[in-house]
């Protein structure tokens, strides 16, 4: 499911156990809602406030963190293709065809984080022919003198470091959120509002405020959803470091 489903069926639960806690408040004994009980059930509710506002802190702040790496690994191997290709360019003509690969990892990259942006990951997507046919060509370049020896070994460590950078950013298309782990949250979410909806007076303020609370909260969670997944969705990576590569190429 997308981020914005899971993200509307968190609230409808949230929400739901909000006016949950107010229909069974009606219902209730007064004896159940008494000031003492209503003490204890406050109490509980900080215990759950306070554990579910740590969670959800420190799963942005990861989400966050973990956007800005896959961010700086696209940069990075952008910018050790511009700097492989000018190797390249040093080397001579005998060049051409590893320069020629090299455009095409390039351009396939692109369109590959766009198809990710629209349709998610899949295997098919994922294929690695191109970077392997860089490493093919550069492996079989000639040495015919000791700059083109050098040159060569330099290349051939800027292409691996470019492979591996590519399967970093495939591997990070996918969510590393547990679903669990997100289920638990929204269980802590509904806990809190339910004890809200029990203690709250009925009335239109009331509402919309809880209403409020709950758009906030699941609002957060997209917020990490969408972070999670940087190549799709509202919140995504652009390949405008490898076009900018590109446009080096020429």
């Amino acid at each position: 499911m997308s981020p914005i489903t899971v993200c509307l069926i968190a609230f409808l639960f949230i929400f739901s156990a909000a006016v949950a806690g107010m229909v069974i408040k009606e219902r209730l004994p007064e004896h159940l809602l008494s000031d003492e009980s209503q003490a204890i059930i406050k109490a509980a509710r900080s215990v759950v406030v306070g554990l579910a506002a740590l969670t959800l802190g420190l799963l942005i702040a990861t989400a966050k963190s973990s956007f800005d790496a896959k961010e700086t690994e696209l940069k990075d191997s952008a910018a050790k293709m511009i700097a492989l290709n000018r190797l390249l360019g040093k080397y001579g003509p005998d060049s051409a065809k590893a320069r020629t690969a090299l455009r095409q990892v390039a351009q396939s990259g692109i369109g590959v984080i766009e198809k990710i942006g629209r349709e998610g990951m899949n295997h098919e997507v994922a294929g690695g022919e191109g970077i392997d046919r860089l490493l093919t060509e550069l492996m079989e370049l000639p040495e015919r003198n000791p700059g083109q020896a050098w040159i060569k070994t330099s290349a051939l460590s800027l292409g691996n470091d470019i492979s591996i950078s590519r399967w970093k950013i495939y591997q990070g298309s996918s969510s590393t959120v547990s679903p669990l782990f997100l289920s638990v949250l929204v269980f802590w979410l509904m806990t809190i509002f339910f004890s809200l909806g029990l203690i709250a007076p009925i009335n239109a303020s009331v509402i919309c405020a809880l209403f409020t609370a709950a758009l906030s909260m699941t609002g957060a969670i997209l917020l990490t959803l969408e972070m999670d997944q940087p190549y799709g969705g509202m919140i995504q990576m652009s390949p405008e470091p490898l076009k900018m590569a590109l446009k080096q190429f020429r």
